[in-house]
């Protein structure tokens, strides 16, 4: 258990945590000041399973930043509001309530992060951004009135109204409670100005028309229909292909895994309560994690549709001709033709605060006034060539060869051959230098390393932000672990895409048609030459498909028509029970 005494910040964000965990941490107290969800998510899932919290952190005299913002496609936790339950557990604990003037508070949450905060908050409560002042301003008073009944005039409420108080005022208080001689240099609270904030605040509160009603249902119907192809109910009893990350929710309380076991998913009140929650053991890596998102899509909605889910990547799963799966298990991923492989957007890639998603698109420079060349950065993923439906080995498996075969040079040449013949690395080595083309090879971070090796380091660059790519008038899409991710990006841009089709479909993969949204390439590229020529002497063509992914891209960005779209799906699948 934390050192007592110990504090907890029971307000917001934009309420002065920062300047809190400064003073604590120049008077040589440990503290926590945790932007990144850790200690909000650690409060709830304890509070949720009824374990003691806060237990990684014994040694912490503050913790600050009871919240999780980030990451945006999560619903936001404000486990501020937990107080009474920190109390229970820490009952010596005081508590620290910054108060601001309310207009001035709620301007800064509004422009926070550009006004990406906003954004994901109306899209997780189902609210357009304008109507969140209002709804903020109600939830906060709530809060308010909840801690003055609960605590009353108990000295463990250290209440700080910032417009009148300052840090070293705040410093006064503390010392005799926690010795505290050092007095910050600057007392002002400092609260955040955000760049562009009358741009941001126009963008909030002067949205972009409505979609016309016929053609938001024809685009809802339209993007339903293709993430349900393929449903059937054949009873077959076939769960092939199935990964470790199945589960399967009840639309209750429970989750199972495929051996029938409880996975360590909690479904409880939000703190302060507004809504339910999915809320997934904190330890658990990101990928089973992702059973957690979509049952909270679903939660969002307002609907306790029971769920099969498997949101692994490159799901072969129901891809047998003749071999459907033997119930409807939402997915992110399939292969073309694959039956009861229902897709849903990755909550991840797919959800607020995706860098695909920005309306209007982010990318001002024209056409024309672009390079004409083509561009690719991207990691070596994929697999060797093959002639069947299946690929042969995985890229990642040959650099991992190399790596292990040290300074054995035929066991390096084996592993480089082979790396070589993997589909993203041959179509560098083909194209690398060409007078109208620019691609390299940006590592991820974890392989950042095999940018060293002798073979591979010629072709290697470091990684772009999405500006670069808007330099260039051709972006490329190849078959990989990033395809999915990389697609929106790419196509909503005023470049024009050139995308292998490679088989694999996901949610948007309907809305996007060859020669009329895209410039189709054949497995594994061999005709890059010929449609970077085409691209070349139509410019015209190009700039029309571009055009109209961009259109696609703005409705797939409607968090209104998102959350139609989910309904839709789920109510198609409960119609075929």
């Amino acid at each position: 258990m934390p050192q007592e005494p110990v504090f907890f910040h029971i307000s917001p964000d934009q309420c002065g945590a920062r300047r809190i965990a400064r003073l604590f941490g120049l008077n040589g107290y440990d503290y926590v000041y945790d932007e990144q969800g850790k200690l909000a998510e650690d409060i709830a899932w304890s509070q949720a399973t009824g374990q003691a919290p806060l237990r990684d952190w014994p040694t912490k005299r503050l913790f600050t930043g009871l919240y999780r913002l980030k990451p945006w496609w999560k619903p936001p936790l404000e486990s501020w509001r937990s107080f009474a339950y920190l109390h229970q557990y820490f009952p010596n604990a005081r508590f620290i309530l910054t108060l601001r003037e309310p207009d001035a508070w709620l301007l800064d949450r509004m422009v926070a992060e550009s006004g990406t905060t906003t954004k994901a908050y109306a899209a997780h409560y189902g609210v357009s951004e304008a109507e969140l002042p209002d709804l903020w301003t109600r939830d906060w008073q709530a809060h308010l009135d909840a801690v003055e009944t609960y605590f009353g005039d108990d000295p463990a409420l250290i209440r700080v109204d910032t417009e009148t108080d300052t840090l070293e005022d705040l410093r006064r208080r503390l010392d005799p409670i926690l010795p505290m001689p050092k007095s910050p240099r600057h007392s002002g609270w400092f609260f955040n100005k955000e760049p562009e904030i009358e741009r941001t605040l126009l963008r909030m509160f002067d949205p972009a028309p409505e979609t016309p009603p016929q053609r938001a249902e024809e685009f809802v119907e339209d993007v339903a229909r293709f993430c349900l192809k393929g449903h059937c109910d054949p009873g077959t009893g076939n769960l092939a292909g199935l990964s470790p990350l199945y589960c399967e929710w009840d639309g209750g309380t429970q989750v199972l895994d495929r051996a029938g076991h409880a996975c360590p998913v909690a479904i409880t009140d939000l703190p302060g309560g507004r809504g339910e929650i999915a809320l997934a053991d904190p330890t658990l890596d990101f990928k089973q994690r992702r059973a957690e998102a979509v049952i909270n899509d679903i939660l969002g909605l307002g609907r306790r549709d029971a769920a099969n889910i498997d949101m692994e990547d490159a799901r072969w799963l129901g891809a047998t001709p003749g071999a459907p799966l033997d119930k409807p298990v939402l997915c992110h991923n399939r292969r073309e033709g694959a039956g009861n492989a229902i897709l849903w957007p990755l909550p991840e890639m797919m959800g607020p605060g995706h860098r695909g998603y920005v309306t209007p698109c982010p990318d001002r420079t024209l056409f024309e006034d672009k390079q004409d060349k083509l561009v690719w950065r991207g990691m070596i993923s994929g697999n060797e060539y093959s002639d069947g439906i299946r690929p042969g080995r995985s890229s990642l498996r040959y650099m991992r060869e190399m790596a292990a075969a040290g300074n054995d040079a035929q066991a390096r040449e084996i592993a480089w051959q082979g790396l070589c013949r993997t589909n993203r690395m041959a179509v560098v080595r083909r194209w690398f230098g060409h007078p109208h083309c620019d691609i390299r090879i940006g590592l991820a971070w974890s392989f950042r390393h095999f940018a060293k090796d002798p073979l591979l380091s010629p072709f290697c660059t470091r990684r772009e932000g999405p500006g670069f790519f808007h330099d260039f008038r051709y972006q490329l899409c190849m078959t990989g672990f990033d395809h999915g991710s990389n697609f929106i990006p790419m196509i909503n841009s005023r470049s024009v895409l050139l995308k292998e089709e490679d088989g694999w479909e996901a949610y948007f993969s309907g809305r996007f048609k060859p020669w009329k949204h895209y410039i189709p390439l054949q497995r594994y590229c061999g005709d890059l030459g010929e449609k970077l020529e085409w691209a070349r002497r139509n410019p015209n063509d190009c700039k029309e498909m571009s055009h109209a992914a961009r259109e696609e891209v703005a409705l797939l960005s409607d968090p209104a028509l998102m959350r139609a779209i989910k309904h839709r799906i789920l109510d198609g699948l409960a119609r075929k029970g």
